[in-house]
């Protein structure tokens, strides 16, 4: 029997297990058959026994029974030591047991596995070639699971020297292992060859073609080229469908590709409804105990994460684990610790972050168990255990993990790996965040040459760079580099999206703050004159702003010393009705809650944190009442109470009422369920006795809605000054009447709550709401207008304020009668 050598080559055409794995099982098959008719009857049961352990432990292996395969595979290779067996029959026995134990994990064993088939298979002088090079293509793709590129690049060196016609394996492999290293220049290289190899005609009904196309695809996705990347995936797809089907692994491999580039360009649903398709035909193709599907589940549990369909994706995720469990046979295996990362991360967005700590260090342990402690992938969970310690307060525990993952990716990647650029913009923000601003700029201008050096120096990624350059340099006072980065962003978004795009709107305005600051007020004034015309074009405009300057009603002569500090942090992400979900308002109120105790010195008691369940209408009434609030606080205290949710449109029915919406309000039933914002103010001023209270809402009240917004419906809203404060009451809302209050793609907060935290550590302790509401503006302002194409202006106004301009982080001084 002649192999089928074009599918034999293809053990790692894509990075994941394939149903193909053993294609070679045919031709052994016949090998073993043939042997069977001529051998003496001993030698003759002997291999008939081998070859039904052959095949069982095959059709194991390809429907996902790994604990099967394995244990057929170990009995086989035990029964081939009682008979003579020929080099080229021990050296495929050994290529299907190392496999399997690849896929389940075994790395170590793999490996020894292979090199013993490697050793057998090079004493053939017949047919050398094909199976030598077989598993030379396996030992590499061993070692790049293991994050060892060089010697990947050895093995595949080797096998494309002695693969003949299909040298496009493992010059294709070499492709997807150069991107992966971060050699940009090595990858070119070899693709060109692949591209060179797919475009000759014998090779134009090939596996060939679809799979350089989809390395294309990826080299495309590293550069920042993503029009291009989804066409290459997209040519891709439709040359696997005419070839394999759509149904085939080779299919719904390339199109989880697709789905992780929707994720760079946030098309989130696109990608879920992209991984769905996978799952269903992974599913139908293999059934629900492959591990494939386990894969699948992890890959949309962290798009629905993305999406915020938190309790969605903790469920399926935690499914994975179980199925992960029962094919492994062990809780503690590389592919449970991929999965409790992920899981990790669904907790850390939903502001659960004691459980996400948890989840990324147990992964961590076992990913440096099983992948080593140089590991790329050990490297990506330290980054994420990282931006836990930063939301937990934690920055000594951040810098060491983002340091260690940092040492990580400088050793094992070349120059152009995008984690280079990624970490050291972690810890420039890290560095700002703790106002250490020397230790920062090395951080961005790292990033920025990396940035200039893959992507170019017009691109939109080397744009965010020059500006975080620029904006440090602000902090600093160092008014003329400040200038030269931001005009150099101004310069590459003007070329990006046209001289009137909104985006050039927001890069004037942070440049006109930059000359102001340099006394330069007549270019600052032309420069905000241009934004203004290209911003009065743009939704939202036409709301009306209240003026803040004259007067805001503070009255120092009355000024009095605080005697306590409290708040009440609300944040809705998991509504009652998935429908309406959210992405990170929990976790603003949780951030915002730690804010006050780390920063703004309010006692860890005297802060209290409602978020999704615990979030009710009924329970965000009794906690401003009487059963903490009201019964605690007294006329000389500080209050705070923050609201991250969804904010209604104006109620006809209820007399031009909006609605803040809690855990059980229903979207339908709003005057009965929802809390009237109006009715807000004025329970507040009843029931607390303060008359120093700071109300902060990060809604819509316009109910404008919008992908990333928070509001329910279109309907025309209110005008936020028309609210019915009371004497005492200051106001802080994320956005004016017709516009939407955003999250960030950034980062996992809204930008108006982000923005805010950094906002009130402008002029450290001593900032006032006042100087951080001015800054809040700008920074909000500008950043909507880059990322959304939209305008988010802040407001703040107040009534009757009972002493001066306040700053949250003022210190207490109890009473005498305390």
């Amino acid at each position: 029997m002649i192999p089928d050598k074009e599918k034999l080559g293809a053990v790692e055409l894509f990075p994941m297990k394939i149903k193909s794995h053993f294609r070679l099982c045919a031709t052994i098959l016949s090998i073993l058959a043939l042997l069977c008719l001529l051998c003496p009857k001993p030698a003759q049961a002997q291999k008939a026994l081998a070859k039904q352990l052959y095949n069982r432990a095959t059709m194991a292996y390809e429907t996902g029974n790994y604990k099967q395969a394995l244990t057929l595979f170990r009995q086989m290779m035990q029964a081939s030591q009682t008979g003579k067996y020929s080099d080229r029959d021990i050296a495929a026995g050994y290529l299907g047991l190392a496999e399997t134990l690849r896929s389940m994990g075994i790395y170590e064993e793999a490996e020894e596995k292979f090199k013993v088939a490697r050793e057998h298979s090079e004493k053939l002088k017949l047919g050398k070639n094909f199976l030598l090079s077989r598993i030379l293509n396996d030992l590499g793709a061993l070692c790049l699971d293991m994050g060892r590129f060089e010697e990947a690049e050895k093995y595949w060196q080797e096998s494309e020297k002695i693969s003949g016609d299909f040298s496009y394996y493992p010059i294709n492999n070499l492709v997807r292992m150069y991107i992966f290293w971060g050699k940009s220049d090595e990858a070119r290289k070899h693709l060109s060859k692949a591209l060179e190899i797919a475009s000759q005609r014998k090779f134009q009904h090939t596996l060939a073609v679809p799979y350089a196309q989809f390395n294309q695809a990826m080299l495309y996705t590293l550069t920042g080229n993503y029009p291009q990347a989804e066409e290459q995936y997209k040519a891709s797809l439709d040359e696997l469908a005419a070839q394999v089907g759509k149904d085939h692994l080779y299919y719904t491999m390339v199109k989880s590709g697709l789905a992780k580039l929707y994720c760079k360009e946030s098309r989130f649903n696109e990608a879920e409804s992209t991984l769905q398709d996978v799952l269903k035909s992974c599913r139908d193709g293999l059934g629900d105990d492959h591990p494939s599907v386990s894969l699948c589940m992890v890959e949309l549990g962290d798009v629905l994460c993305d999406l915020g369909k938190y309790q969605e994706a903790e469920k399926l995720i935690e499914k994975s684990i179980e199925l992960d469990r029962k094919i492994y046979n062990t809780d503690d295996n590389i592919f449970i610790a991929r999965a409790r990362h992920c899981l990790g991360k669904v907790k850390r967005q939903d502001g659960r972050y004691d459980e996400a700590a948890d989840l990324i260090a147990r992964s961590l342990a076992t990913t440096k168990k099983s992948l080593g402690t140089q590991h790329l992938e050990t490297a990506l969970i330290l980054r994420d255990l990282a931006r836990v310690y930063i939301d937990q307060g934690k920055f000594k525990e951040a810098e060491e993990s983002l340091n260690e993952a940092r040492q990580i990716v400088d050793s094992q990647t070349g120059p152009d790996h995008p984690d280079r650029a990624e970490l050291a913009r972690d810890l420039g923000f890290l560095y700002m965040r703790e106002d250490r601003l020397g230790q920062a700029e090395p951080q961005f201008k790292t990033a920025l040459e990396l940035s200039r050096r893959v992507l170019g120096e017009n691109h939109a990624v080397t744009a965010d760079s020059a500006r975080d350059l620029g904006e440090l340099y602000l902090k600093q006072k160092q008014y003329d580099q400040a200038v030269f980065y931001l005009k150099n962003a101004l310069a590459i978004d003007e070329s990006l999206y046209g001289k009137d795009a909104p985006q050039v709107a927001a890069d004037l305005m942070s440049l006109a703050g930059a000359l102001k600051a340099q006394d330069n007020t007549e270019e600052s004034a032309k420069l905000l004159s241009r934004a203004n015309g290209i911003t009065s074009k743009l939704a939202g405009s036409n709301a009306q702003l209240p003026t803040i300057d004259v007067p805001i009603n503070f009255d120092s002569s009355r000024d009095r010393p605080v005697r306590e500090k409290w708040a009440l942090a609300i944040g809705i992400s998991s509504f009652a009705d998935p429908s309406i979900n959210l992405k990170f308002a929990a976790k603003d109120a949780t951030d915002f809650r730690n804010f006050l105790v780390s920063k703004e010195k309010f006692k860890p008691e005297n802060v209290r944190l409602l978020t999704d369940e615990k979030a009710t209408r009924q329970n965000i009434i009794d906690t401003l009442g009487d059963k903490w609030l009201g019964a605690n606080v007294q006329k000389d205290d500080l209050v705070v109470v923050y609201v991250s949710s969804h904010g209604s449109g104006s109620q006809q029915d209820a007399g031009g009422v909006n609605f803040l919406v809690a855990h059980d309000t229903d979207k339908n039933s709003l005057l009965a369920t929802g809390i009237p914002m109006q009715w807000l103010t004025k329970m507040i001023q009843e029931q607390v006795k303060s008359d120093r209270v700071v109300l902060i809402l990060d809604v819509c009240h316009s109910g404008a809605a919008a992908s990333g917004g928070k509001a329910l419906s279109r309907i025309m809203g209110m005008t936020p000054t028309e609210l019915t404060i009371g004497s005492g009451q200051m106001v802080l809302c994320s956005s004016l009447a017709e516009q939407v209050s955003w999250e960030s793609k950034n980062y996992e907060n809204s930008v108006f709550t982000r923005r805010l935290m950094e906002a009130l550590r402008v002029n450290q302790d001593r900032t006032t709401l006042l100087e951080a509401y001015r800054k809040l503006k700008d920074l909000v302002e500008g950043e909507v207008l880059r990322d959304r194409a939209n305008l988010q202006t802040p407001v703040l106004w107040n009534k009757d304020w009972v002493g001066k301009d306040p700053a949250l982080a003022i210190e207490t001084v109890p009473r005498a009668a305390d």
